[in-house]
């Protein structure tokens, strides 16, 4: 996994003990996991499964000296095999996702906050992961949940929801809860236009681009794959959103297929709408809505 080297920034000092500690969990992790069948597993079996991710989860980003708000969180529900995906963005990190998560989880679903490599980090490291090797984690991630049989909501904030979105095109989710989705990027129709025509593949229009090259192609190729869905998709986003255009809504309103879907636009709040409307009603409308799947 990538990790975040910018401006030159020396490697974390590593502890030999917990090295190989975490060595052992990584075997650990693969030996149940490759004994288990491909079809869904037992309750205790999945329970199993995961908490032995959860210490690995743990001891790999402990030895790797990841910031306290940065690391993923793996919380299990022994008794529900219902479980829900939590995926940051750009300029967001997985603390950013744990009070909801925390939400979530008094409910009674088993909450995974995925840790982005590189992504929601200080510096300009993203263009070290492309984001189809971003989807493929998320999708690694989701498989692991799904192997118990439950039903499996995913939430995406930012460039999460992008993701989330990419997702549901390969795997069964149960629902998309979508928040300030990065669908249309903040950016020029002129440089939108190079991407829908792939001419960011070319050397100088991808220097002319830089790193959001990447980003802008998988926001491309999730507008055109919203129509296709047939799961439930709860919007929110709020007008004065700095990051992702407020259109990103309107696009997701005018394209979701299932008459179940909800959507929600607050006129403040920015980016961060779960810090500024978490609160106020915004986690129970989630819930609710997760629920209601």
């Amino acid at each position: 996994m990538a990790e975040n080297r910018n401006n030159g920034a020396t490697e974390p000092r590593r502890n030999p003990d917990l090295a190989r500690r975490t060595q052992a969990l990584s075997l650990s992790t693969w030996a149940i996991s490759r004994l288990r069948r491909p079809t869904p597993d037992t309750p205790r079996g999945q329970v199993i499964t995961l908490r032995a991710h959860q210490r690995l989860l743990h001891a790999f980003e402990r030895e790797r000296a990841i910031p306290e708000a940065d690391r993923s969180v793996l919380r299990i529900t022994d008794d529900q095999p219902d479980a829900v995906l939590l995926i940051h963005g750009i300029s967001t990190r997985p603390g950013d996702l744990y009070e909801l998560a925390d939400v979530l989880h008094d409910s009674g679903y088993t909450v995974f906050v995925v840790r982005l490599p590189d992504y929601g980090t200080p510096g300009n490291t993203i263009s070290e992961v492309s984001w189809e090797a971003a989807l493929e984690q998320v999708s690694q991630c989701f498989r692991l949940l799904a192997r118990g049989g439950g039903r499996i909501h995913v939430v995406g904030m930012g460039f999460g929801a992008t993701l989330a979105v990419h997702l549901a095109r390969t795997e069964r989710v149960s629902s998309l809860v979508l928040l300030a989705p990065a669908i249309v990027p903040r950016e020029s129709g002129l440089q939108r236009l190079a991407v829908r025509l792939r001419l960011h593949r070319l050397g100088f229009v991808h220097r002319w681009l830089g790193w959001n090259a990447e980003l802008m192609e998988g926001m491309d190729r999730a507008r055109g794959r919203i129509g296709s869905l047939r799961v439930p998709i709860y919007a929110a986003q709020c007008d004065d959103d700095d990051r992702a255009d407020p259109s990103s809504l309107r696009i997701l309103q005018r394209k979701a297929g299932h008459k179940a879907s909800r959507f929600q636009v607050y006129g403040t709040g920015g980016h961060g709408i779960l810090a500024a409307h978490g609160s106020e009603g915004l986690f129970e409308d989630i819930v609710d809505f997760c629920d209601g799947r």
